[in-house]
């Protein structure tokens, strides 16, 4: 095996078109032969670092070294035989099957005119393989589910085989059976290929499992690190991500269980009639169906979940009934009329929609972007008025995009762009909104911040949420109604409490949990398995470190697991 290079960032300080600093005066040695995680709020600059010390950025001052050189001063295909990154929000390549994209992570090993060899296709096989689509080899990549999508992107990063690898949020859009499969994939390459591995991560508690080493940023500066054990620190997550949380113990470690600011706050109205309902849907992609005679429906005034692995037809579904795609078979309706009666405009009004993914418009500002939710209210006759202006502020407002109105969508980190594609939802005021994997690329205040406000929003004025989520205990705490999907149909749907269990989990993401019910939501809470087993408080002689007067109620507020 490839000695682990050696990676060093040097009094870096970094910014976008030589304007706001996002990185400022940092130092950050990467430990050789281990697993390190960066953590750290939205904009904190993790993606940043990360891109400067693979060489997809340069410093506006400071330098990174690799090997004890400029990192800049060694060659494009030098720097991609000793790092392999995988980026958040890679470009799509068009009409590319999986094994060519999979194939692009050898060029840095082949001369320009030298055709794939055998190494070559060992090598291509084996990371396919490792990131388990071997069997989608030859689909196009444009074709993929989001989760399927990133997988083949992990695979083409394998195939470079690399003695260092940069994973950018390397979980985004994956189930948590995938999730777990990748991170596991990640340490087994660390403790047997000897690997060095650097991943950003939102989900703290797959950091302080999977991690050897943790860096905790915070507004461009690295303001913790250490081992897991150290940054599980109650205290430290409300300094850092503004949200309070409890810490328990399993016998693996220590566990984060974010806690809500509005955990009380219950809509009790609504869910008489339906507000959408969908019989005996068949889509698909091609001849390829997705959806098989799906039958469902989601309850008026409710914020309903759907949930379920990679490829199960989520965002097909979602897409369905906001009139992306046309089925081949059945119908869709929202409040009882056909969702293809009437213009597109009239459509927007009624059905407002978060997709997975977006496509980022050519150099438009945060707030061109949002101002684009008002046009369904736009006629010849009537142009821009003080009441779109208002919606526009208020959903800026709402979603903490105001500090961002006038820059790039272009420049923003990963969840800023997606709190402002959610502004752009929230201006066009429909009384649906379907959000596809809303949650994807924020850190977990915002996650709970983001869920929180579309909670406040169906409390106060109503609203039907129909919200694609991974996250199941996020799921759980939230929704009123649940659909749980497998292989393109409904495996199962209902009130949280009543449908989620550890069968039904393992039955559904083939992943073993245990399942508790948190008093404080009386909802369930999906732990990894074994954690319910042994959870317990923090010891008092910690307290000052983790805020343990809170972390005392964990053992109160947690039931026996629930079959």
């Amino acid at each position: 095996m490839t000695t682990s290079p050696q990676l060093r960032a040097s009094n870096v300080t970094i910014s976008y078109n030589g304007a706001l600093d996002i990185v400022s005066d940092l130092d950050f040695d990467v430990p050789q032969g281990q697993i390190t995680s960066i953590i750290g709020p939205n904009g904190c600059g993790k993606s940043t670092l990360l891109r400067a010390m693979s060489r997809l950025m340069k410093p506006r001052l400071g330098s990174v070294l690799l090997d004890g050189q400029a990192i800049h001063q060694h060659s494009t295909r030098e720097v991609a035989k000793m790092l392999g990154m995988l980026s958040q929000q890679l470009e799509l390549p068009e009409m590319v099957t999986v094994e060519d994209l999979v194939r692009r992570g050898r060029y840095p090993h082949r001369s320009m005119w030298q055709p794939p060899g055998h190494d070559d296709q060992v090598a291509v096989d084996r990371a396919m393989l490792l990131a388990g689509v071997t069997d989608l080899r030859s689909r196009s990549v444009d074709e993929l589910s989001g989760g399927q999508r990133q997988r083949a992107w992990i695979a083409m990063v394998l195939a470079q085989d690399t003695p260092m690898l940069l994973l950018d949020e390397p979980t985004t859009y994956l189930d948590i059976a995938h999730s777990r499969e990748v991170l596991e994939l990640a340490k087994r390459l660390n403790r047997e290929d000897e690997k060095t591995v650097v991943m950003v991560l939102h989900d703290l508690n797959d950091a302080v499992r999977y991690s050897d080493h943790i860096v905790v940023m915070k507004d461009g500066e690295i303001v913790e690190r250490g081992g897991p054990q150290e940054i599980a620190n109650a205290e430290l997550i409300r300094n850092v991500f503004g949200v309070e949380c409890d810490i328990v113990k399993d016998a693996n470690g220590w566990f984060c269980i974010p806690r809500s600011k509005n955990a009380s706050i219950r809509n009790t109205t609504g869910g008489e009639s339906d507000a959408v309902a969908s019989e005996s849907l068949t889509v698909g992609y091609g001849r390829v169906p997705v959806l098989k005679s799906v039958s469902v429906t989601f309850p008026d005034g409710k914020l309903s979940a759907v949930v379920g692995p990679n490829a199960c037809g989520k965002s097909t579904l979602v897409k369905t009934i906001a009139r992306l795609l046309k089925s081949s078979e059945g119908s869709t309706s929202v409040h009882g009329r056909p969702i293809f009666e009437g213009s597109h405009r009239d459509f927007a009004q009624r059905v407002g929609l978060l997709s997975q993914g977006a496509a980022i418009p050519t150099d438009i500002r945060v707030q061109e972007l949002v101002m684009s939710g008002r046009f369904p209210y736009q006629r010849w006759y009537r142009q821009w008025s003080n009441e779109d202006q208002g919606e526009v502020d208020k959903a800026l407002q709402s979603t903490h995009t105001e500090e961002f109105r006038w820059r790039s969508v272009a420049t923003l980190s990963g969840g800023q762009r997606q709190r402002a594609w959610l502004a752009m939802a929230l201006a066009q005021q429909t009384p649906v909104l379907m959000l596809d994997e809303p949650t994807t690329f924020l850190d977990i205040g915002h996650q709970i911040e983001l869920l929180d406000l579309v909670s406040e929003m169906n409390c106060r004025s109503g609203l039907t949420a129909v919200m694609v989520l991974h996250d199941l205990s996020l799921a759980c705490r939230y929704a009123d109604y649940m659909v749980a999907m497998k292989d393109g149909r409904v495996a199962a749907a209902g009130a949280p409490e009543q449908i989620v269990s550890e069968s039904m989990v393992r039955e559904v993401f083939g992943v073993d949990c245990s399942v508790v019910t948190d008093e404080q939501t009386g909802r369930p809470l999906i732990l990894p398995l074994g954690t319910a087993n042994s959870l317990q408080a923090r010891p008092a002689d910690d307290a000052s470190s983790t805020g343990a007067a809170r972390n005392g109620s964990v053992n109160r507020t947690l039931k026996e697991p629930v079959g």
